[in-house]
């Protein structure tokens, strides 16, 4: 009887460790979507930001045609700045594949890391471009404002760089450190399987 006892007892600590199992199995099922929802809400975050960019940069570039001739410059600077933005805006675009709701709803956590590797690579591609690129435009520029000595349009183009200049590497870093959050989140979920 007493042995009956025990296999009971014992049958009891088994059923209960299976469903504690399962309890288990369906928390971290519903902490991975939870997780894949958070991840894809920031990416989407990140698209928004890509397509404002697109946008401005679509706007900017025949404003650039415009101002530079307004302003009496050689009216080269204005369709180099505006070729330029047109690119920065196909290049955006070609990153935004990288920020799709499927890729966080049908890939692997794996996957969504290294799509998100892939978009932080792209970012910084286009730095190594745009940054010398602007460097070099900007400084021809400048060169050819010095030679006419009209303070308030260098005073202008040099609080607008510095402007534009902040408000770059601003972005840039929040873009980066939203991916950065979505790329440990990921590390953090597979480190739990």
């Amino acid at each position: 009887m007493n042995e009956n006892k025990d296999y009971q007892v014992l049958d009891d600590m088994r059923d209960q460790l299976v469903k504690l199992k399962d309890m288990l199995n369906s928390e971290r099922i519903i902490t991975e979507r939870m997780m894949r929802r958070t991840m894809s809400e920031k990416a989407n975050k990140l698209l928004r930001r890509s397509i404002f960019f697109i946008v401005i940069a679509l706007l900017f570039a025949p404003y650039m045609i415009w101002s530079i001739g307004f302003l009496g410059f050689n009216s080269i600077y204005g369709y180099v700045a505006a070729v330029f933005l047109i690119v920065a805006a196909i290049y955006e675009w070609q990153t935004c594949r990288y920020l799709r709701d499927e890729h966080f709803s049908r890939c692997t956590l794996v996957e969504v890391a290294e799509i998100m590797i892939r978009y932080k690579r792209m970012n910084i591609k286009w730095l190594y471009f745009s940054v010398p690129f602007v460097l070099v435009w900007g400084g021809l520029l400048a060169y050819d404002i010095s030679k006419t000595e009209n303070l308030p349009v260098m005073i202008g183009c040099a609080v607008g760089f510095v402007i534009g200049l902040l408000f770059g590497i601003h972005s840039l870093v929040k873009a980066h450190r939203t991916a950065n959050e979505i790329i440990n989140a990921t590390r953090d979920l597979t480190r739990e399987e």
